[in-house]
């Protein structure tokens, strides 16, 4: 990918392109994290492409470049969401992801499990959660990306993990383990 990169920054539209391919599952699983709106998810992805082509020479290390697009893609979201006063409440993020459950095709539900773990996580880490475990992102990265300090990007991981472990031993998801460690 750093090849492409280096191309791209070179002028190689064709290798911009590539790129791009490559990202946008990823873009469009966080653009969705943002959005249960398709058209939104759209303008979002949209902007960010002409965005990121625009302004590709302020790209300063071409082996940042996924991180520094999610970055471009986040601030799109933050703008198309406050610009459009939008608000989505979790009932209809469930309700629209248990809809999508049963239209979902079985190499899908790995997904919608995912988002639906999502769901239990707070608002204000959920973006952390999804680029950690749903782009594979470092927190060194993240933090890069949200401009927060690491540590604290660490600790919020922390707590929400615990968070969602009682939440899902509560429900019956994980098993419970007695004293010994063995089931209860």
């Amino acid at each position: 990918m750093l090849s492409l990169v280096k191309k791209a920054l070179a002028g190689d539209a064709e290798a911009f392109l590539k790129l791009i391919d490559i990202n946008q599952p990823a873009m469009l699983r966080i653009a969705h994290g943002y959005f249960s709106q398709e058209a939104d998810v759209a303008d979002a992805i949209q902007d960010t492409i002409l965005d990121s082509f625009e302004h590709l020479s302020t790209l300063k290390e071409p082996r940042h470049f996924k991180t520094w697009l999610i970055r471009i893609l986040i601030n799109n979201c933050n703008r198309i969401y406050d610009k459009n006063k939008k608000y989505a409440s979790m009932d209809e993020v469930t309700s629209d992801l248990i809809d999508s459950k049963q239209e979902a095709a079985p190499e899908d539900l790995p997904l919608y499990r995912f988002n639906e773990l999502l769901s239990y996580v707070s608002k204000e880490n959920r973006l952390c959660f999804q680029l950690y475990y749903g782009e594979d992102l470092t927190t060194r990265e993240i933090a890069d990306i949200l401009h927060i300090n690491e540590s604290t990007i660490r600790s919020r991981m922390h707590r929400e993990k615990i968070k969602l472990k009682t939440k899902l031993l509560k429900d019956g998801y994980l098993p419970s383990y007695g004293k010994e460690g063995s089931l209860s």
